[in-house]
């Protein structure tokens, strides 16, 4: 009986002990979450006007440097098709961003202080050519840049459809999260063109991503997409007669 006894005593003790651990590893497990780098916001922006009178369309990928008080400081060009590269970089120049934040390297142990760091945002300008069949005219893009490696970069992209009950152009800006294995995982509109919103996430959904790297590590990181939707010009589908 007695030895029956210790081996209940002996579980009952370990099962208390598992129940402590784990009780201790969710109370902690947000604050280690918490830790390490968070990448900078967009807090308010524009978005580039439509030029007229324009033969294709365009892709353009621009690196942007923000401060620590959030301020973009730089624009490099990554890939830029004329006249969409100059347009929206002069745009992306006032954009006013939330801060990225790290660990103070100088706290001592057992404190913990976050602060402003500088930081680079990917900018993806997509805008669609002014057709809606046939080849298109117009400059391909070039690249140009390799970009830093601390933000994520497209692999490959889809370009969004004109939507059919659309009368007027829109220009669409999005906020799409990029996850550690490079995939979208979340699409948030920031600048509303209805109805051209729900084409241009579909679009960003299908997108794939070089994941980004922050201190030699893989990291969910935001990019903000810029899609343009000129009215197509030339000729559309033919209504069959009845």
């Amino acid at each position: 009986m007695r030895a029956a006894r210790n081996v209940t005593m002996g579980t009952t003790g370990k099962r208390a002990c598992l129940a402590a651990l784990i009780a201790a590893s969710a109370l902690t497990m947000p604050f280690a979450q918490s830790r390490g780098f968070s990448p900078a916001r967009l807090r308010t922006g524009g978005t580039p006007a439509l030029p007229a009178n324009v033969i294709g369309g365009g892709e353009v990928f621009l690196e942007a440097s923000v401060d620590s008080m959030g301020h973009v400081t730089a624009v490099t060009p990554l890939r830029t098709t004329p006249p969409f590269a100059d347009l929206l970089a002069g745009v992306v120049r006032d954009w006013q961003f939330r801060p990225a934040e790290d660990d103070d390297p100088a706290t001592r142990d057992g404190e913990r202080k976050r602060v402003p760091v500088p930081s680079k945002v990917l900018v993806v300008g997509e805008f669609r050519p002014p057709t809606l069949y046939g080849p298109t005219a117009g400059e391909p893009y070039k690249d140009v840049g390799a970009g830093s490696g601390e933000t994520p970069f497209p692999v490959t992209t889809a370009v969004a459809p004109f939507p059919p009950l659309a009368y007027s152009s829109g220009v669409v800006a999005l906020e799409a999260t990029v996850d550690q294995s490079g995939r979208v995982t979340d699409v948030t509109v920031v600048h509303s063109a209805p109805p051209f919103d729900d084409p241009a996430r579909s679009a960003v959904r299908q997108w794939t991503f070089r994941p980004a790297r922050v201190h030699g590590t893989p990291v969910s990181a935001p990019v903000y997409l810029v899609l343009g939707f000129p009215v197509p010009i030339g000729p559309g589908p033919t209504a069959t007669p009845r």
